[in-house]
Parts: structure tokens; sequence; C-alpha cells
């Protein structure tokens, strides 16, 4: 975009997602405060948008106001990598999918210890509401993401400006009461009343967020044949994933079969990576900070 269109610089919209939406935690910390009759709408909402029932929704969020982030973790630790585990529609610290079955053993055992080393640590922000704590997590996961685009971009003379990973945007909505959060179910209504006037409206009125399922499932059915010789990759010879029912997996997507594409195409970007790394030249490495060149 540079060299077609001389663009300088970018707006992207990284972090809304996390800066935007509530967690489905937020009803545990509904029940917590003991804002009863909106735990009971919101819940409402929730199910009715999700098209699921309200009752394991409400039980599942009644144990976890019931559950600290370290009690999780110990659960997590020991429940991690069960195929019998799945967490969706429920409400929990970390939602799990079922294990894939092309997870080798010592791909679920690096798992486990990561979760009994997390389990292991303190937690550094004791105190918080489940939700803000939630919040916290996210936010740092994107804004790792963020940093590196902003570097790649900068490396090819690009400004990158993400508004939503701004210190005092992340800052207000992290510090927002609960009283004063917006309901699980409504589709960024902060955002509509900041931005009114200036998104399109048929933008602003959106109640639900966009799907991209149908471009995933493209995209695998596209690049199926070179996307399967990525079974018998790096991952394979560490023995992480089982290069059968991996490649079984992928033609199922392929074929359109709903099914989670997380684990999969996590797999896929963590080969994709290794294989990329491998195949070009050495990193060189700077043992000394270089001088900044001098602004004119």
């Amino acid at each position: 975009m540079k060299q077609a269109l001389g663009s300088r610089t970018h707006l992207t919209g990284d972090g809304g997602d996390s800066i935007l939406f509530q967690p489905p935690i937020h009803l545990a910390d509904l029940i917590r405060h003991r804002l009863l009759r909106r735990v009971a709408g919101e819940a409402l909402g929730w199910a009715r948008l999700r098209h699921t029932s309200v009752g394991p929704l409400l039980a599942s969020s009644a144990r976890t106001a019931c559950a600290s982030r370290f009690q999780a973790l110990e659960v997590l630790a020991n429940e991690v990598g069960d195929p019998t585990r799945n967490d969706h529609g429920k409400v929990t610290w970390f939602p799990l999918l079922p294990c894939p079955a092309w997870a080798a053993p010592p791909a679920v055992r690096l798992l486990v210890d990561a979760a009994h080393q997390a389990a292991a640590e303190a937690d550094p922000l004791p105190g918080l509401d489940h939700s803000v704590r939630v919040l916290v997590d996210e936010i740092r996961e994107v804004a790792r993401t963020a940093a590196a685009d902003a570097q790649l971009a900068a490396s090819c003379g690009i400004q990158t400006h993400n508004p939503f990973l701004d210190p005092m945007v992340v800052n207000t909505v992290l510090t927002t009461p609960i009283g004063r959060r917006p309901p699980l179910y409504a589709y960024k209504p902060v955002l509509a009343r900041a931005m009114a006037g200036v998104l399109p409206p048929e933008t602003a009125d959106r109640t639900t967020k966009g799907s991209f399922d149908a471009d995933h499932y493209a995209g695998l059915r596209a690049n199926l044949p070179e996307l399967s010789t990525l079974a018998n990759g790096h991952l394979a010879a560490l023995g992480l994933i089982r290069p059968g029912p991996f490649r079984h997996h992928l033609a199922q997507a392929a074929a359109g079969l709903p099914m989670p594409l997380a684990t999969l195409e996590q797999a896929l970007t963590a080969e994709a990576w290794l294989t990329a790394h491998h195949g070009g030249p050495s990193p060189g490495w700077t043992r000394a900070p270089e001088a900044s060149a001098p602004r004119g």
C-alpha cells in the first residue's frame, strides 16, 4: 500500500472486541454483587443471542461466581487435555474446547505442565472483578500482537495507530464500575454512543458481530493440498501432532463440516511459522543498542 498509494499511516481496530464487549464471566460478577435482576435479564438476552438454554448458563455462572482464578487454574491443570471436557456455552474462567484427536501425548503434557505452572504462580492482580481480570489477560494478548504489527509496519516506514489500545481507553474500560458496564448481550454500545453521527447508520445499528467462518472454510478448501503437506512437518517431527488424524481433520473442515477451527488453525499457524523460520536465513542478533537517527 505504501508503494502503490503512498500510505504512511494505518489505523487498526486491534483490541476492539476485547475492549467493547463484556466477557461472559460478567454474569458471575453480577451474581457476586447480588445484582440478580440484571443477572436474569442479561442471561436471557445472551441465551437468546447465542441460541442456547438459559438454565445451564445461569448454573455455570453461579459456580464460577464462587471460584477464584487460582481455583480455576487448579481445575484447569487437572482437566486440560481431557477429550470429554467441552465448555461451549458455559461461563468459566478458562473455557476449553475438546482436545483434538490429532494432538499427540507430548503436546497434551506440555499443556498440562503450562497449566500447573500458571496455577503455582501468585496472581499479580488479585482482588479484581472476574470480568476485569479476564479483560486484562485478553488486552495483554492482543497488545502483544499489536506491538509486533507496529514493529513490522515501522520497518516499512508506516506508522500504525491502535485507538482501542490507547492507555486512556483501556484504563477507562477497566475502571468502569459494574453498575455502569454495558449488558453482556449488547453489541458495542459504548462505541455506538461515542461515534454517534460519525459511523454510517448501517454500521452503528448493527446488533451482532459479523461471522467469517465461511471465509475460513473456503480458504481451507481452496488450499487443502498445500495445507495437508504441513501434517508431516516440524510439529509431527517433534511428536506434537499425529499426521494421519490431522489430515483427516483438515479434510473434514475443508468439506465444510461444522467444527471448532481454533486448535486446527493454531497448529497450522505454528507449522507455517516453523517452516518459514527454518527455511529462511538465520537472524543476525545485535547485543548493543543502535543509535537512533536524528530527527529532522
